[in-house]
Formats: structure tokens, sequence, C-alpha cells
């Protein structure tokens, strides 16, 4: 191969391209001057164009040869490896010559318009070395593809720019009234139709904005009506006319996965269908977000519906000490436990659980119900308390219930 570039020929050959604006056949001129495969994808890896069309020996490149895209697994991969990231770190063109791309060394370039990255060029100098020319070239090639997407639906268009202003008006609490709605509604042409949810995410990679920017991408397919904005690292969806989404039980498996891969946990609110609302079922989002990841960590997606008790009690008990919010009844009843080898407290936990249910409580406990009123009126007497008494009653309830979310 080449290890000089004919730039005179290139320019004039990428110029005819100019019209057309057709990737694949600007890659295959460049594949006929520079000498080297070479293809372009978009942030999510599907590709764009590819050149020569025939495999290289090389198991990631012959893979989008094929198939056209990356599995989530490989992009994982890339992740592991620091390429992901390393399009934030380095100014294009610049080498890959780690991890995967070891024995296959790579000249990255970037497709950004605007400042927003769209794609990825790349030159496979597998059985080639890597030169200035092969560099230079890659400078060019990566502006024209950025060219060629200026006139695209792309994220960099007017008509994005404008609702990607009206995301950040409203996750910013800036519209208070239908008439601003009706105003940005005419400004961007898209009506946004209730029902609505809000989904946020979060993750604990330390390259957050790469992992929320691809996660953003890829649900897309599960949630096809949506405004989105990455806000103090946290992903925030707006999800509208719910009534055509694909929320089915094979999408969300799929975006479970997704977060699994990325250790990123997700919160959906409640659904709702006042757009002037969209700050309370935000704050919804976001609460089973943060809730979900400590109580449950295991499941990658949590529902405010089942989160309510932890949201209305954990932000104000956590302020203050344990004697404050847990029942003096309990903490009487485990030191005498303790003094006199009983256990009335696990006894007081079940009944209370059961909703004073005797007969439930008896069988769960496997003891007979006399046994059971006789540790019953046994703690009123060590206590002082009637167990009937409702306001007693929550009290313990309560205890109990932040007592098991503290143990998590």
């Amino acid at each position: 191969m080449e290890n000089t570039v004919d730039f005179l020929r290139l320019y004039e050959e990428m110029f005819k391209t100019l019209p057309s604006g057709d990737i694949q056949e600007l890659l295959d001129i460049c594949w006929e001057i520079i000498g080297v495969p070479i293809l372009a994808v978009d942030i999510m890896y599907n590709v764009l164009g590819i050149s020569p069309q025939t495999k290289t020996g090389d198991y990631q490149w012959d893979y989008l040869l094929e198939n056209r895209g990356y599995e989530t697994d490989m992009i994982v991969q890339l992740y592991e490896e620091g390429i992901m990231q390393s399009v934030n770190e380095n100014e294009a063109p610049y080498i890959v010559d780690w991890g995967s791309c070891k024995d296959a060394p790579k000249i990255q370039g970037i497709i950004r318009v605007n400042d927003i990255i769209e794609g990825y060029v790349t030159m496979n100098c597998k059985d080639a070395p890597i030169t200035s020319d092969k560099m230079k070239a890659m400078e060019i090639i990566q502006n024209t593809c950025a060219f060629f997407f200026k006139d695209r639906e792309s994220e960099s268009s007017m008509h994005y720019t404008y609702l990607k202003t009206l995301t950040g008006e409203l996750f910013h609490h800036r519209i208070h009234s239908k008439k601003q709605l009706e105003l940005w509604f005419k400004d961007t042409g898209i009506r946004l139709e209730p029902p609505y949810q809000v989904v946020a995410v979060s993750t604990d990679e330390t390259n957050e904005k790469n992992v929320l920017s691809y996660i953003r991408k890829s649900i897309r397919q599960f949630f096809p009506c949506q405004l989105a904005l990455i806000q103090h690292n946290v992903l925030l969806i707006l999800q509208y006319n719910m009534n055509i989404a694909k929320n089915t039980e094979a999408s969300e498996k799929q975006f479970h996965t997704i977060l699994e891969k990325f250790n990123a946990h997700c919160g959906v609110s409640n659904t709702f269908d006042n757009l002037l609302e969209l700050a309370s079922f935000q704050m919804q989002a976001e609460d089973a977000m943060r809730l979900g990841s400590r109580l449950n960590p295991r499941y990658r997606i949590a529902y405010y519906e089942d989160y309510y008790l932890p949201a209305i009690l954990l932000p104000r008990t956590e302020q203050m000490p344990r004697s404050n919010y847990l029942s003096p009844v309990i903490a009487n009843v485990q030191a005498y436990d303790k003094a006199h080898s009983t256990d009335f407290l696990p006894t007081l936990q079940v009944y209370i659980n059961s909703l004073r249910s005797t007969a439930e409580t008896a069988e769960s406990l496997h003891i007979h119900r006399n046994t059971l009123l006789y540790r019953l009126n046994k703690i009123e007497e060590l206590t002082g308390v009637s167990l009937g008494d409702p306001h007693t009653f929550m009290h313990l309830m309560i205890s109990f219930y932040m007592s098991e979310l503290e143990g998590r």
C-alpha cells in the first residue's frame, strides 16, 4: 500500500461527491486513493459506509462489514477498553493502538457538527503503516463527512436545536403557562401529547457523559416519542404520546440489559396528563432512581409507585437520630428480650406487619394462638401501651418499616 497520498486527486474526487452527500461513495474514493480500509459509523455504531466490501481479518471490522452494526456487548467492550471515552480525550484525528486495536491499529476521526458528535470515521492500518499523510487525509475526510451531516435530520439541525432548547426549558421548569407551551409547539413544529412519563438514568461509571449519551441513543427504540437531557450526571427523558410507546416486556428486558451492562439505574415516574406539572414527576423519577439503586440495586428499573413510602419517609428520617422516629416500644422490648432470652420483638414485628391479625401471626410464627396472646399481653404490660391504639400501631409499623430499609 502507498505511504503517500495524492491530495490533489483526493480533493478533486471528493469534491465530486458533495452534491450527492453519499458517504459510501466518499469512502470508496478514499479507499481507492489512500489504499487502506475505511469505514464510517454513527454514534450508535451503525455503519454509514465501509470500503472495500471485503474482510480484513480484523474481527471487529469484519463484524461491522457483515452485520452493519455492533451488539451491545461489543460496544461495552469498546467502553471498557477506553476507546469510546477517547473521543472526548483526544483531538481528532488520533491513533488507537490499544485494547482490541493493539494488533490492528486505527486512525480515528470524529464527525462533529456544531460541537456535537454525530459519528466516527476509522482507517484500518492493520496491513499498512500509519503516516502523517494518512493522518492529514483523515482530517479532510472527517470534515467532509461533517459537511454531509449538516443537511441531515441530525442533532445539529435547526429543528433539533429548537427541540433541545424546549427540553432545557421544560426540565429547568421555566415554562409556566399553556400559552408558553403553545408558542413552543408552534416554533418547534411538534406537539407533545399526553400521557407523559419521566425517566431518570444515572450510572456509577467514571465517564458518565459517554455512557449516558450512548444510553440516550440506544433507548429510543423503547421510548420513540421522547425529549432527553443530560443534567448533573443524570439522563432525563420526557416520554410523550405514550399510547404509541413500545413498552413491551421484551423491550423492558432489553432496556434492563443495557442498564446492567453500563452499571446504570433507572427511575420511572407515574404517568400524567398536564405537562406544566413536569417538575413533580421529574422528582418522582429521580427519587425512584436513587431509592431503587440503594434499596434494590439488582433491579435496574425502579418505578415510583413501588417507592412511595421510602420517598416520603427517608428524606426526613435521614436528618434526625433514630431515637427521634423509632417507637420507644421497640427499644424496651428489645432490652427485655436480651435480658430474659425471649423473642417478643420478632413476635411484635410479625403481628404489626400482619395488620394485627392474630390468626395470620400465629400461623407465620408456627405457635399456638394462646401463646401469641400471652406474648402480646406481656408486651403491653412491659411497655404500658395498647397495641390496639391506632397511633401506637402506626408508629410501630413505620418504625419496623424504617428498620427494614436501614438494614438493606
